[in-house]
């Protein structure tokens, strides 16, 4: 997919920028190293999820909120979201005093939908992700201020902050891999890095094979919307990506891949093994490197790759079960 466009196009999202408004609001995560289990592999993990309200999307919903005018936040915010970016919107706009509408599909995590509206927010439920993105769509139209999940300048921006950090955390490291769900994460993210490191560094993102819309996308150069969804992989599983993530990244990545379902959880039980508390799209970018796709790429040194976990927010009876069936063979974290 290596294609070295023109990035001047997106000279607009301006990280530097974000990173003053997030900075003293948002965690700076740590970077920590992670036993790959074989010499050719240096691997660190990016924890998002120890991030405030427990994803990077803290990132993206606070750059949002502080780039509004006055009149903007006394219509108040609104968004569509499965969990992490609702959450994430819903705290920012509490410390900041701004109204936030948070509008969820029915299936979203309980967990999910309840932390909006510990932080205030109003909470309207739709039966399913395209009800709740008409119904947003409505109450953006009555005048309520869209703060979009992924595909918007101050989100993307916000969330390119990551790469910031990763490159001034790891100099030396030769790929990363992001999880890709709308593509505001692997946008940012990608750009960030490209415009430190140019072609110097290696860019994966990584997205559940039932839900291949940033795949769709770069194929057809456009958003294209999935006909289904056929994943438990919540958080990765938008009906489409963003158009301006998709511009992005057709600049910016090296590789998009797919796994199904049973990889990306096993690598969620890793992690819990090790004391995360990480939700399956979180663990999607450690599944890409247990996928193989890294193995045999080393020199004399190994090979260094940045994984970024994304998110914390797990189903409590999912995370519960999981951590269960750790303790029942032996594996329980300390």
């Amino acid at each position: 997919m290596q294609q070295p466009g023109d990035l001047s196009a997106f000279d607009a999202i301006d990280f530097e920028a974000a990173r003053q408004r997030i900075r003293g609001v948002v965690e700076e995560t740590p970077l920590v190293p992670f036993d790959a289990g074989r010499p050719d592999l240096e691997v660190r993990l990016k924890l998002e999820n120890r991030q405030v309200a427990g994803a990077f999307k803290a990132r993206g919903a606070w750059n949002s909120i502080q780039r509004l005018d006055a009149a903007q936040r006394a219509a108040g915010v609104v968004c569509t979201s499965s969990g992490n970016h609702g959450r994430a919107l819903a705290w920012a706009a509490e410390r900041a005093g701004v109204p936030a509408t948070i509008v969820m599909p029915a299936d979203a995590y309980a967990n999910k939908i309840q932390a909006c509206r510990d932080h205030g927010a109003e909470v309207l439920l739709a039966p399913d992700r395209m009800a709740a993105e008409a119904a947003c769509a409505e109450l953006v139209a009555g005048g309520k201020v869209l703060v979009h999940p992924y595909d918007a300048e101050a989100t993307v921006e916000g969330a390119g902050t990551v790469g910031l950090e990763l490159f001034e955390q790891w100099p030396e490291v030769q790929v990363v891999v992001i999880p890709v769900g709308g593509g505001g994460l692997a946008a940012g993210t990608s750009l960030a890095l490209r415009r430190l490191r140019g072609r110097d560094i290696e860019l994966h993102g990584v997205e559940p094979a039932g839900a291949p819309s940033m795949t769709r996308g770069l194929e057809a150069g456009t958003p294209v919307l999935l006909p289904e969804i056929d994943t438990g992989i919540q958080g990765l599983c938008p009906p489409n990506s963003g158009a301006l993530n998709i511009a992005i990244c057709s600049r910016t990545l090296d590789g998009m891949h797919t796994l199904g379902d049973p990889e990306i959880l096993a690598a969620q039980r890793e992690l819990a093994a090790l004391g995360e508390t990480v939700e399956p799209a979180g663990a999607a970018t450690l599944a890409l490197v247990r996928s193989g796709l890294f193995d045999g790429r080393a020199g004399q040194a190994p090979l260094r790759i940045a994984v970024v976990v994304s998110g914390g927010n797990p189903d409590p009876a999912q995370f519960e079960a999981l951590l269960a069936s750790l303790a029942a063979a032996g594996e329980a974290p300390a």
